[in-house]
């Protein structure tokens, strides 16, 4: 599989780009002029591998136009699909947090383009406007919170599992 490349954009020509999510909502141009400074543009084919899981990284992405496909190997090795993302949604933010190894395989289901931020520039970000990385910090929060959630009531519908009292 070929290795992404990042695409050769201006700060502002990213910050267009996460502007035309609905992530971004929240934000003032201003904001996301300087989020523009600190996120990467790409673009992958389809079918093309964004990570794989057990990938160690730190970078989260947010779909700008397009889907990726989060799959997970079973015990049984039979990789499944768990979830596909679409326009305006993020994947990869645990390892952005932790920086622990991908819990999952992200694979484009069509010519996508998305933004990347690293750690290292949320750090720096942060030095910068230490209000915005907080702000950006926080919705990464709420994306992580909602999607336990979800996770949660999911497992409680799974067929022939026994709960404990």
């Amino acid at each position: 599989m070929e290795k992404l490349k990042p695409i050769n954009h201006s700060a502002r020509s990213v910050a267009e780009l996460i502007d035309k999510t609905h992530w971004a909502n929240d934000f003032s141009w201003d904001d996301i002029l300087i989020m523009g400074r600190y996120f990467t543009a790409y673009e992958a084919q389809r079918g093309q591998v964004i990570f794989y899981e057990g990938a160690k990284a730190d970078y989260m992405g947010l779909i700008v136009t397009g889907a990726i496909r989060i799959s997970k190997t079973g015990s049984d090795n039979q990789v499944r699909p768990l979830v596909v993302l679409r326009e305006s949604q993020t994947f990869g933010e645990l390892s952005l947090i932790d920086g622990a190894p991908r819990s999952g395989l992200a694979e484009a289901m069509t010519t996508t383009q998305f933004v990347i931020t690293t750690k290292r520039q949320l750090m720096q970000m942060s030095d910068e406007d230490s209000n915005l990385a907080f702000r950006i910090l926080w919705l990464i929060s709420e994306t992580i919170s909602k999607r336990l959630r979800h996770t949660s009531l999911k497992l409680l519908d799974i067929p022939g599992e026994t709960r404990s009292q």
